[in-house]
């Protein structure tokens, strides 16, 4: 199978008429080395005040207001920033194998095919990798989305995991059919996984005694065993190379 193509068993009239998850055209800012010299001075900031108490909404309008940023940077600058104060250490890759995952489906999902589409990804202060599409309540396929799918069904069989459960928000459009996508792709591939459709999956995902994959900060912060597949498959297993903009290092170049 070519994963960079997605399988072929999912083409057609639909596929074709479908769009990539890629640059959006106010994503020009990003290739600008004077923007993001300040985006990470931005960032800084940002993170310094969450240090110190403030709320993220009140705290990320102050700074996105200082340093001018656009819609689309102030979205990444949320989630470059980082609050130091809690925070457990991710799992290490070699130690998943045998363990049960508990994936954030449309966080996961979203940001391979923002990577697979050539958008623009974030690596934050904290060392996750995360996508600006900025999907809320309503998600479409994306010419990416069976190779983002077939990406992550490799990984998880690759890393040795005894079981993957996806979970998709049942309030999203869409969330049955990807998980019947992904169940599709579990049985095709022979990988210990499977997906379902919830209510309140970020509740559930918090409450998960196995290792969460998932970058959501809000989940993270929570105190639950974590891994970034999504950041392993780009650093590792991605054909092609990412835009990926790291602010968890100090240079400026895009990667």
């Amino acid at each position: 199978m070519d994963l960079a193509k997605g399988p072929s068993w999912r083409c057609g009239a639909e596929s074709r008429m479908r769009k990539h998850r890629g640059l959006a055209p106010e994503d020009k800012s990003f290739f600008d080395s004077g923007r993001i010299e300040k985006l990470r001075h931005a960032v800084d900031d940002l993170s310094c005040l969450l240090q110190r108490g403030y709320a993220q909404k009140a705290a990320s309008e102050l700074v996105g207001n200082r340093y001018q940023l656009s819609a689309r940077e102030r979205h990444a600058l949320i989630h470059a920033a980082w609050d130091r104060r809690s925070r457990r250490a991710p799992i290490k890759p070699e130690k998943l194998k045998g363990r049960k995952l508990c994936i954030d489906g449309f966080n996961l999902l979203i940001t391979l095919e923002t990577a697979l589409g050539g958008g623009i990804l974030i690596r934050g202060l904290d060392g996750c990798l995360r996508d600006i599409a900025n999907v809320h309540g309503n998600y479409t396929f994306r010419i990416e989305t069976e190779a983002a799918v077939a990406l992550a069904a490799k990984a998880i069989k690759e890393l040795g995991v005894k079981e993957a459960v996806w979970y998709f928000d049942r309030p999203v459009s869409n969330s049955g059919r990807i998980a019947k996508l992904v169940n599709e792709t579990a049985k095709k591939l022979h990988v210990p996984m499977r997906a379902k459709t919830a209510d309140q999956v970020d509740s559930k995902l918090k409450a998960c005694p196995d290792v969460v994959v998932t970058a959501d900060a809000v989940i993270l912060d929570s105190g639950v065993e974590w891994f970034d597949l999504a950041g392993w498959i780009v650093e590792r297993r991605l054909f092609g190379k990412p835009v990926v903009i790291d602010f968890s290092k100090k240079s400026n170049d895009l990667s």
